[in-house]
């Protein structure tokens, strides 16, 4: 008996199709085998249905016999809803507006000419483009228009009507419509009547639901100011604000409804800080982000280790003298063999953990995760900034009324021609979404992208280890990266001399002068893939000139920063910026910050 597998009931929110496309391949699969079909039809006390067929089940006959052939009756609805007939459809057409003429032969009262004068204004300046068949208007414009009409019309109202419609239900919006036929019967008023109280109903519902996504929305996503940070608010950038939303997926299954269901835990990690000098005083004012893929344990790293790496590293320098180019290169290789220390310590302690359960002395299986970083410093009168991976950092500023991206930091992707000899050579194999390789010319280009690879995931040749680090997933498919540069992820750095990819960072410096000098008029923002990824447009150009006009209009609003970052991180809010055909959201993380 099926039923004691306590099996879930598909209620009828399978679609009808789905159900005949699983019987018709199940028969003809059997025809084509020559062997039993699994399906078979019987008369219930409802009428014919299909079961699994009982031939396969011969043993069971006994049992069978003595069973109830008929589903539990909470499947069938022994009372179903009786559906009424629809309205007759109306002819819907525009209406024509009365003209001057017509008015006069009207012949108005004195008191309605103001109204007909009114109106007539209105149509001078309307345009000649084709209006919409249904104009939505509040309760108070509907019921002003709707006497305005009348009143045009010459018709005198009685207080009957007046009473009938104040005993209506208030709505906030009011479909209005205009037919061919001026008059209509008792059953069609009442039709439509029906109809606008189920629209009302339905309205209310998602009125409901609409209040419950949006306070999901606010578990999901949390907001940071200044004040919640141990930083000196008098020096240095002390406008900025970070949201973070979880990541989420909805149910693939219609009959699961639209929940969604977040991530397990956040995989990105941002922090700020001040450096200090070994006298107390600022040194330098950290902003760090690092988006994590494969677990938390990597960015979260990266986000406690390289305050005080940099820290160390910055009280060698003084900012005055990054001017000279001499002194901005060593600046350059220090951090980059920085970053390379973080990067083989984590490695390190991953290839630990791989060791320690391959000899049993744990039980739980290591993750093998990695992360993105991007860094900037504000350090003395300089903008430094230090990127690995696909984070994003973006500098806008308004010029002649019009914002503008004055600076943005490269998306190491595995395209960029620089980047993806390293990763050939290096035994990786670029694969599409569906672990197909692409092929690849092994001769340098004059270009710096490869159309080609403009979609590519990278994967490895030959991934067996001594180490036990898993390169398939359950389904047989190679793990596959789409960013060309991280920190962490074992699994593509197992030979340290020839690892497929690196955690070389692209350095910038930037001279801003004092901050005193800055009234706004330009700001910084930081953001992981889960922003830049979910826009309508996947060049990284259109995409970092729609975000710098999208804070400028809300800074010019006077919008506040807080907000400005938590409406960036809700990708199902502004539509006009955002895609609304996915399934599934990563994390995202923003960081503001007004220079």
């Amino acid at each position: 008996d099926c039923r004691k597998l306590d099996l879930a009931q598909l209620r009828g929110n399978t679609p009808r199709a789905t159900i005949q496309g699983a019987i018709s391949t199940g028969l003809s699969t059997a025809r084509s085998l020559k062997a039993e079909p699994p399906i078979e039809k019987y008369k219930a006390t409802y009428g014919v249905c299909y079961r699994i067929s009982l031939k396969l089940f011969p043993k069971d006959s006994e049992v069978i016999a003595l069973m109830d052939m008929n589903p539990p009756p909470d499947n069938v609805n022994q009372n179903p809803p009786v559906r009424k007939p629809r309205p007759k459809a109306r002819k819907l057409t525009y209406t024509k507006k009365k003209t001057q003429t017509q008015a006069k032969k009207k012949k108005l009262p004195p008191k309605k000419i103001a109204s007909a004068n009114k109106k007539i204004t209105q149509t001078n300046r309307s345009t000649k483009s084709r209006k919409q068949l249904y104009h939505y208007t509040s309760e108070s414009d509907s019921e002003e228009s709707d006497s305005d009409d009348s009143d045009s019309d010459g018709s005198e109202t009685d207080d009957s009507d007046t009473e009938s419609s104040d005993e209506q239900p208030s709505r906030k919006k009011i479909a209005r419509y205009h037919s061919t036929s001026d008059f209509t019967s008792e059953s069609e008023s009442d039709s439509s009547e029906s109809d606008i109280s189920m629209n009302t109903s339905q309205q209310d519902t998602n009125d409901t639901l609409q209040n419950e996504i949006d306070d999901f929305n606010s578990s999901l996503c949390t907001t940071n100011e200044p004040s919640d940070f141990d930083i000196n608010l008098s020096i240095g950038p002390t406008s900025f604000a970070v949201a973070q939303e979880i990541g989420y997926s909805y149910a693939r299954f219609r009959h699961q409804g639209n929940m969604r269901y977040p991530k397990s835990n956040c995989e990105d990690s941002f922090c700020i800080k001040d450096l200090k000098n070994l006298d107390g005083s600022l040194l330098c004012r950290l902003f760090c982000l690092a988006d994590g893929h494969g677990g938390p344990g990597c960015s979260a790293f990266l986000t406690t280790q390289i305050p005080e790496c940099i820290e160390n590293m910055l009280r060698q320098y003084d900012y005055s003298q990054l001017d000279d180019q001499d002194v901005q290169d060593k600046f350059k290789q220090d951090m980059i063999l920085l970053i390379k220390h973080l990067d083989d310590e984590y490695l390190e302690a991953k290839r630990e953990e791989y060791l320690r359960w391959q000899v049993h002395e744990t039980s739980a299986e290591p993750v093998d995760d990695g992360a993105t970083l991007v860094i900037n410093l504000f350090f003395g009168e300089w903008f430094i900034n230090i990127n690995v991976g696909d984070s994003r950092t973006l500098i806008g500023c308004k010029t002649e009324n019009k914002w503008i991206v004055e600076f943005s930091s490269e998306d190491h992707k595995p395209y960029l021609e620089r980047l993806a000899l390293q990763i050939y050579s290096n035994g990786g194999v670029f694969v599409d979404n569906q672990d197909k390789p692409i092929k690849f010319d092994p001769f340098p280009q004059d270009r710096n992208v490869r159309p080609n690879l403009k979609n590519a995931r990278i994967r490895l040749q030959s991934a067996d280890n001594e180490l036990g680090v898993p390169y398939k997933n359950n389904n047989g498919i190679h793990f596959s990266l789409n960013v060309a540069a991280t920190c962490g992820d074992l699994l593509f750095k197992l030979d340290p001399s020839r690892p497929v990819i690196s955690c070389m960072p692209d350095i910038f410096f930037e001279k801003l002068g004092p901050f005193t000098e800055y009234s706004g008029n330009r700001f910084m923002l930081m953001s992981s893939d889960g922003l830049f990824d979910h826009l309508y447009s996947n060049k990284a150009e259109i995409q970092n000139q729609t975000i710098a006009t999208c804070i400028g209009q809300q800074l010019d609003a006077g919008c506040q920063l807080k907000k400005i970052v938590a409406h960036l991180c809700n990708r199902e809010g502004d539509r006009h910026l955002f895609e609304n055909t996915l399934q599934e959201y990563d994390d995202c993380t923003c960081i503001l910050v007004l220079m």
